[in-house]
């Protein structure tokens, strides 16, 4: 699901379907791309706001991301560390 080596630069990639799932979890359902799409714009940590995937995505890509659970992604280091210890 998570491989911290696989993104240029030392960037944590992760499976979409697995961040799919956490947004599902939090949300109590399962999101729809309008949904999904403003849980990973306003991500929250230690009073800090950010983007899980280090930018703002639409809703339009939030539905082709649905299309492609399988896909590795790029995840923010604040997002990655907020699913890992919320997953615990």
């Amino acid at each position: 699901m998570v491989d911290p080596h696989n993104g240029k630069n030392g960037e944590a990639k992760m499976m979409l379907g697995f961040i799919v799932r956490r947004c599902a979890a939090e949300l109590g359902h399962t999101p729809t791309p309008e949904e999904f799409a403003a849980w990973a714009n306003r991500q929250r940590q230690n009073g800090r706001s950010y983007c899980l995937f280090g930018k703002e995505i639409s809703p339009s890509i939030a539905k082709v991301m649905y299309s492609q659970p399988g896909r590795m992604v790029t995840v923010s280091p604040e997002g990655l560390a907020r699913i890992w210890s919320s997953n615990r």
